[in-house]
């Protein structure tokens, strides 16, 4: 393998909810969720995927199933 180990997904997805859910500018995300770089690329490839969608999709249904509101 080459180059920089790649970060943890989970923790990218931390660093991207936590820069949505402040209004940061992706370069002011805090150090300990990776490069801002990083959260930003994969924010873009995972939205474009339809990564997003689907989570929020599943959790609509899980709500809807248990008749929880998340």
């Amino acid at each position: 393998m080459r180059g920089v180990p790649r970060v943890d997904d989970r923790k990218v997805i931390s660093g991207i909810i936590h820069v949505i859910r402040y209004g940061l500018r992706w370069r002011d995300a805090p150090a300990g969720y990776g490069l801002h770089k990083t959260l930003y690329n994969r924010f873009v490839r995972w939205s474009r995927a339809g990564v997003f969608d689907r989570i929020f999709q599943a959790l609509a249904a899980e709500s809807t199933a248990t008749g929880t509101l998340m």
